[in-house]
């Protein structure tokens, strides 16, 4: 389903007018997203590209007051029921079980926290995410997790608080199995070089933590996965429509597609205050389901020979497919020496 070269050509010319769509229709509160997609027909996916706007609820088009164009500057439009989850982490033991354990060596797709609850959106958090995947951090010889900020982070977090595996809160007592230190993370639209040398802002939900001494890891390992992370994929137009997978505590290994690089969502910061997260990464599941809450963190990757790392995800929609990530460029524009 991958792209031609004249497709390619095609979405960069519609990527190039969405500033103006962004600034005009999120104006409108029932948008909860726009981008350049792959347009879905009958739930399922097209190779047409579409300019595709994000909706809490999709009404027939007789009760629509006003309505998406068909087409915009001359292209496909589509609309999408897309409502993200206001709640990312897992809450009650509905993880795998075998991922909840300890773990040694340390791999990607098991069960983490932070040593304490974390302050998001104003309440006080006390739920699992998931190891997306241990990476080797320029000429440290400790390596290091890599998942998304919001399972690590909140309002106050400071660097080298305790990383907990497995997750604190599926312990008997609250124990943290301390086994790694949070050195850094970032929750905000990031500054991203992305073809031509244009810079662009995206999104970036991530967080690195140090191996301590008391446990071993395995590089590019994912808990239930047979490929091997080797490196990080370049994010451009001819991702869209490649075969991804990922692996977390939820919903075990998902398989789906890349539908867009360039999507704009309605987020909320750390502090509840409304954001409009940039050009992040989308994923279409297979069967309807990509990813559940506690997936968050999830490293997600190419199938097939040298898989590499597309993104880590950053959450699901209410109905679990499609799911947003922070793609691998924004990730490398903040920690370049990161290698697998």
């Amino acid at each position: 389903m991958k792209l031609s070269n004249e497709e390619v050509a095609l979405h960069d010319k519609m990527a190039e007018k969405l500033p103006e769509l962004i600034e005009e229709y999120f104006q409108r509160p029932e948008i909860t997203s726009v981008g350049v997609s792959l347009k879905t027909v009958n739930d399922s996916l097209t190779k047409t590209l579409s300019y595709t706007f994000g909706v809490k609820n999709k009404l027939p088009l007789s009760e629509v007051s006003q309505a998406i164009p068909l087409t915009i500057f001359g292209c496909p439009t589509d609309v999408i029921e897309l409502e993200v989850d206001p709640e990312p982490l897992s809450y009650e033991v509905t993880e795998v079980t075998t991922r909840n354990e300890k773990t040694d060596p340390l791999i990607g797709g098991i069960s983490i926290s932070a040593n304490g609850t974390l302050r998001q959106n104003g309440k006080k958090m006390a739920g699992s995410g998931t190891l997306g995947v241990m990476v080797k951090k320029g000429p440290d010889e400790h390596p290091y997790m890599l998942t998304c900020a919001h399972v690590l982070a909140g309002v106050g977090t400071e660097l080298d608080s305790d990383v907990c595996q497995q997750s604190k809160w599926r312990t008997a007592l609250n124990y943290c199995h301390n086994c790694a230190t949070l050195k850094d993370y970032y929750y905000e639209n990031v500054l991203v070089p992305r073809g031509d040398f244009k810079t662009i802002n995206v999104w970036l939900d991530g967080a690195i933590a140090r191996k301590g001494k008391d446990r071993n890891a395995t590089i590019g390992k994912v808990f239930g996965a047979e490929e091997i992370i080797s490196g990080f994929a370049q994010i451009d137009a001819f991702l869209i429509g490649a075969e991804v997978r990922k692996s977390g505590i939820t919903s075990d290994i998902t398989t789906g597609n890349v539908t867009s690089i360039t999507t704009s969502l309605r987020l909320t910061d750390f502090n509840g205050d409304q954001v409009i997260a940039n050009n992040l990464v989308m994923i279409q599941g297979n069967s309807g389901l990509f990813s559940r809450p506690g997936d968050s963190g999830s490293a997600i990757f190419t199938t097939g020979d040298s898989p590499q790392l597309v993104g880590i995800l950053g959450g699901a929609t209410l109905s679990g497919s499609p799911t947003y990530a922070s793609a691998a460029d924004a990730i490398l524009s903040k920690w370049q020496d990161l290698s697998f």
